[in-house]
Formats: structure tokens, C-alpha cells, sequence
């Protein structure tokens, strides 16, 4: 069995037990009642919130890809993004995102910085997104503050080494087989950092997570009517844990978090798990199924990587 086959059985193992586990300690019935409660023209509306919040995240990878020397159609660019999306479904911390490149006619030297710095802003601005939850919710202050600020540090160290030209000299010497990569990355990836970075680069970042807030607000209005409104600010750190390479696409962690902290709140650990899911579905599920489809209907008339390219 190849190393990523068997990576994606251990995370896949990990979320059967962590859903396991989830299910002995919340009462199913209770978790069936929340979902029962969301009506059909609320879930289709946060299908509408989330499929308008991807436009900021395709807007921000165009931007990039602009500024690599590879322009692209906004069509293409948001249609790519889902499909990314759906690639990450199942993938050790969502890298699977990357492989949107693969439909750009362009060389991936070319392309690649563009996905690494676009998903280093993500991770950035989630994390961001996290301290109001920390501030507004002291029982967090524990063993998941601590995890947290060991995702922010790993985040800024990989920033420093992937923006360090001699970092990656370094690394070439030690190690020689990455030489040539290492030295296409120095060459293509310069520039993109401070675009990534740029004004519109996080507002278009923002974009997205304000209509995650929305439809993070409208599902909690059905699953928990009388809930704090508050629990909408936990949502960063429930997507955050999901990016994490333990579970399959986060499924199973993400719950965990999402039960223990609506029962901090008093809404319940079900309806917390319940509610998890839903986000899911509607953040991620759906809009990475629709670009599957979408992609594979438009492949199955004409080239994309050719013709989405300006």
C-alpha cells in the first residue's frame, strides 16, 4: 500500500472513531431533532451565501495567478476554486486544493506559488478569526489555546522559511534532490507574498468568511432558536481543526469541538454535533460536489486548461 493511500486509511480510521466516540456520548435522537429543524429555503439559502462567498476566494487565487504572469478567466478562477475544493475533501489538511493547477494550461512553476500562498492567507485570516472565540469563551483558554497558538506559530515559521530565499539555499545543500524545485520556487514565487498580502488579497479573503458568518447565523437561527448568537464566532476554530492532517477532512474533530462548545453554551452537545455537519455540508459538501460536475460538463465539451486561460 503506497504511503498516501495508507495516510488517507489512518485519517479515515480516526474519524470513525472520533464520530464513535461522539455518538456514545450525545443522544443521536436529539442530533436527528436539530438537523429536522432547518428548513429546506434555509438550507438553500446558505447553499446561495456560501456559493457567492467562493467568488472572494477565486477572486484572491486570480489575483495571484495574475501577478505569476498566468491571467485568468474570474469564470474559470471560481469554477477551479470549487474544484479544488473537492479535491481537498479527502486529503491530508485539505492539500489537495493544490490540484487545480493541473487545470491551467500553464506551467505548474508557474502556478504552484500561486496555491501555496493562497492557501497560506486562508489558514492566516482563519486563525485571525479565532481570537474573538478565545476572548468570548474562557473554557477554551486550556489545552486548545495552547494547540492553537502551536498552529499560529507553525504558520508564521512556514511563512518565514517559504519567503526566505536563503532558507531555501539552505535546504537545497542539505538536501540536493530538492535543489532544482527549490530554485523554481525562488524564481516564481517572488512578489507573491506582498500580493497575497495586498489590500484586495484580504478583503477578498474576508469576503468569503462574511458570508460564512451568514450562513453560520441563519443554520444556528433553525438548529438552536434560542442559542447564543455567540456561538457563530466558534465557527473559525471548528473550520480551523478541520484543516488539521488528523481526520478525514476534519469529519469527527470538527464535531467534537462544535458538540463541547455548544454545551458550554447550553445548546446542547447534539445539536452542536448536528450543527457541525451542517456547516460542512453547506460550506464545503455541496459547493466542492457542484464543481466536480460543473467541471466535468464543461471537460466534456471542450479543453479547460487551454481556453480558461486569457
Amino acid at each position: 500500500m503506497s504511503r498516501p493511500s495508507l495516510a488517507i486509511l489512518l485519517q479515515f480510521a480516526v474519524s470513525v472513531l472520533l464520530l464513535v466516540a461522539l455518538a456514545r456520548k450525545v443522544q443521536l435522537a436529539e442530533a436527528a431533532s436539530a438537523l429536522g429543524r432547518v428548513r429546506p429555503g434555509t438550507f438553500v439559502a446558505c447553499v446561495v451565501l456560501a456559493l457567492i462567498g467562493y467568488w472572494g476566494r477565486a477572486r484572491r487565487w486570480a489575483l495571484l495567478l495574475e501577478r505569476s504572469g498566468v491571467p485568468i478567466t474570474p469564470l474559470a478562477s471560481y469554477r477551479l476554486t470549487l474544484v479544488g475544493t473537492f479535491y481537498g475533501l479527502a486529503t491530508p489538511g485539505r492539500i489537495g486544493e493544490f490540484a487545480r493547477i493541473l487545470h491551467v494550461g500553464a506551467p505548474r512553476s508557474d502556478t504552484l506559488p500561486s496555491v501555496v500562498w493562497d492557501r497560506v492567507v486562508d489558514v492566516l485570516l482563519l486563525e485571525l478569526l479565532c481570537v474573538p472565540a478565545f476572548l468570548w469563551v474562557p473554557a477554551w483558554r486550556g489545552p486548545l489555546f495552547f494547540a492553537y497558538l502551536g498552529l499560529v506559530l507553525g504558520t508564521v515559521a512556514g511563512i518565514a522559511l517559504l519567503a526566505s530565499p536563503p532558507a531555501a539555499h539552505a535546504l537545497a545543500r542539505a538536501i540536493p534532490l530538492l535543489a532544482r524545485p527549490l530554485g523554481r520556487w525562488s524564481a516564481h514565487s517572488g512578489g507573491l507574498l506582498r500580493r497575497a498580502f495586498s489590500g484586495a488579497g484580504i478583503l477578498w479573503g474576508c469576503f468569503f468568511y462574511v458570508f460564512m458568518y451568514a450562513v453560520g447565523w441563519l443554520l444556528l437561527r433553525d438548529v438552536a432558536p434560542h442559542a447564543s448568537a455567540r456561538l457563530v464566532v466558534g465557527q473559525p476554530l471548528i473550520a480551523l481543526l478541520g484543516n488539521l492532517p488528523v481526520a478525514l477532512g476534519g469529519l469527527g474533530l470538527r464535531e467534537q469541538v462544535s458538540a463541547a462548545l455548544f454545551e458550554q453554551f447550553g445548546a446542547g452537545a447534539a445539536t452542536g454535533a448536528a450543527y457541525s455537519l451542517l456547516i460542512f455540508t453547506v460550506l464545503t459538501l455541496v459547493p466542492a460536489l457542484l464543481g466536480f460536475v460543473a467541471s466535468n460538463l464543461i471537460g466534456a465539451h471542450r479543453s479547460p486548461s487551454r481556453e480558461d486561460v486569457r
